[in-house]
């Protein structure tokens, strides 16, 4: 998917991971993890331990409080589930436990006359604090959200950082898989990034970051990977038929971005190197080298090349790189 305003391999194999998460606390932990889990999942994980609890509570009796127990399901019910699944389960709890407790503070309805008054208090004390859960859960479910949104967001461009761009294209490694399709990966770098700043001040090189930022977004389809990955290079990721189709793409890409910078007052360039295969650790790596045949043929060019199983290396400096020389004399 394309991480505007919202993606090496496997995460758990980064070693920058392993150390943050040696870090956190059990809770912590456990909090991160289960807010990934999925909805099915967690439901019958959060029912078997709210059947637990209510088991335990019954055979325990009215003289043994268990309420504090309870925050722990009622809080992960909020954080898998939200704040509905929250407020039901809170709900249909507190009815069970005032049958299996009675209105009182620790006596059963059969062991002792309560109060109307008591009794109505006890129950607003009780849903009181079932909503206050609920709430400040729910709350805290929400920034943790957005700050983890934002932990994978290039605030100048909008795009994935390199963090989420390495996520989401394990996700969609292994989704090609399963599609039976490649995947290609491409690598865009402004030519004479610094030269740019110099001339016309850092306000101008944000300027054209952007620019490219919006004519890659453009470029590709709304579930692909785009990300900026630091400084003035770009990246991107698809998943596509055939070797064909990937450098049809890479040049379309190409041109586009190359059409937003004619139209800026800069005479900014960019270079592009493509490569298309299955594991993207190694597609990029691939699609690195070729950048830099992109950038050695000279300003403004763009190449492609297969992947490790089919090595037929076909530079698109042909047809597509002539479009960008065009294009260049033009600025």
């Amino acid at each position: 998917m394309s991480l505007r305003s919202a993606p090496s391999h496997s995460t758990s194999a980064d070693p920058d991971r392993r150390n943050v998460l040696a870090k956190w606390s059990p809770l912590e932990a456990a909090l991160r993890r289960s807010a990934d889990l999925n909805k099915a999942v967690a439901a019958v994980w959060l029912t078997l331990l709210w059947s637990a609890v209510l088991v335990v509570d019954d055979a325990t009796g009215p003289h043994l409080s268990l309420n504090a127990v309870y925050l722990a399901p009622l809080c992960f019910t909020v954080w898998c589930l939200g704040r509905i699944a929250g407020l039901v389960f809170g709900l249909i709890v507190v009815a069970i436990t005032l049958q299996l407790n009675g209105f009182g503070d620790g006596l059963s309805a059969q062991a002792s006359t309560v109060a109307t008054s008591t009794a109505a208090w006890n129950v607003g004390v009780r849903v009181f604090g079932v909503l206050f859960i609920i709430l400040f859960v729910g709350a805290f479910r929400r920034t943790f959200n957005q700050e983890r949104a934002n932990a994978q967001i290039d605030p100048l461009t909008g795009l994935g950082n390199r963090r989420a761009f390495k996520r989401e294209c394990s996700r969609l490694e292994l989704a090609s898989t399963r599609d039976n399709r490649i995947l290609l990966c491409g690598l865009i770098d402004v030519d004479d990034f610094k030269a740019i700043n110099d001339r016309y001040g850092h306000a101008a090189g944000d300027d054209v970051l952007s620019i490219v930022a919006d004519a890659l977004l453009s470029a590709v389809r709304p579930y692909d990977v785009t990300a900026r990955l630091g400084g003035d290079e770009f990246a991107f990721c698809l998943a596509v038929r055939d070797a064909a189709s990937a450098e049809r793409k890479s040049g379309k890409i190409h041109d586009a971005v190359m059409a937003a910078l004619i139209q800026t007052d800069y005479g900014a360039t960019c270079s592009l190197g493509a490569a298309t295969g299955v594991d993207v650790a190694e597609t990029l790596r691939v699609a690195d080298q070729t950048l830099y045949r992109a950038k050695d043929a000279g300003k403004s060019k763009w190449a492609f090349e297969v992947g490790p199983a089919q090595r037929e290396v076909s530079l698109g400096a042909r047809a597509p790189s002539e479009r960008a020389q065009n294009a260049t004399s033009r600025i």
